[in-house]
């Protein structure tokens, strides 16, 4: 496997990834390709030439630290890419106030390992449009 920290990534690849564990960003290629390239930290995964895993935070520089992507292909999942991601991730922004992530609630125990807990609610507003950029 090889970790790369670059945001161009391949709008097919990005695709690929996406759909392969079922998230609906997916479906719009051109506003994840855009919204990758806008993380402030990106390191992705790769198997040869295909792309296997991401991970991607926005942060303040201080204090807060938003991890908006971390996924694993299926295929590569249990091999623990997803645990060198974040440690890769803690490492980097090590002494932050806040590193915050939101997540499907049958990930909370892969994120308390890390000593991410819960604390609050997320509130959240979808508004899926379209991939016209």
């Amino acid at each position: 496997m090889e970790y790369k920290y670059d945001k161009k990534i391949d709008k097919d690849q990005l695709e690929s990834l996406f759909s392969s564990v079922g998230w609906q960003s997916a479906k719009y290629p051109n506003r994840l390709q855009k919204a990758i390239e806008n993380n402030d930290y990106v390191i992705s995964v790769w198997d040869s030439n295909d792309l296997v895993g991401l991970l991607a935070a926005l942060s303040d520089g201080y204090i807060n630290v938003f991890l908006t992507y971390l996924l694993i292909k299926p295929e590569y999942q249990k091999e623990g890419i997803g645990t060198k991601l974040m440690n890769k991730f803690l490492e980097e922004f090590s002494g932050f106030g806040r590193r915050i992530v939101t997540t499907e609630l049958d990930k909370e125990k892969f994120y308390n390992k890390f000593g991410i807990k819960t604390n609050g609610i997320c509130m959240i507003n979808r508004d899926w449009q379209n991939d016209n950029i």
